[in-house]
């Protein structure tokens, strides 16, 4: 979805309910710095990197 719309990052939007998923948007500025704090993953620095062209 992400090279059909041309952007280089997106934050996808869900909602869950009794097991079903639907799709709410694609969102370029999203918000994923909750993820990032509970996973301690440096979910930051893979974006800037790929951002960058140095990600691979």
């Amino acid at each position: 979805m992400l090279d059909r719309l041309g952007l280089p990052y997106g934050a996808f939007d869900f909602v869950v309910t009794e097991g079903e998923w639907r799709f709410l948007e694609v969102n370029p500025g999203g918000q994923y710095g909750f993820i990032e704090q509970a996973t301690e993953l440096p979910i930051t620095a893979a974006i800037c990197d790929y951002l960058e062209g140095t990600g691979q």
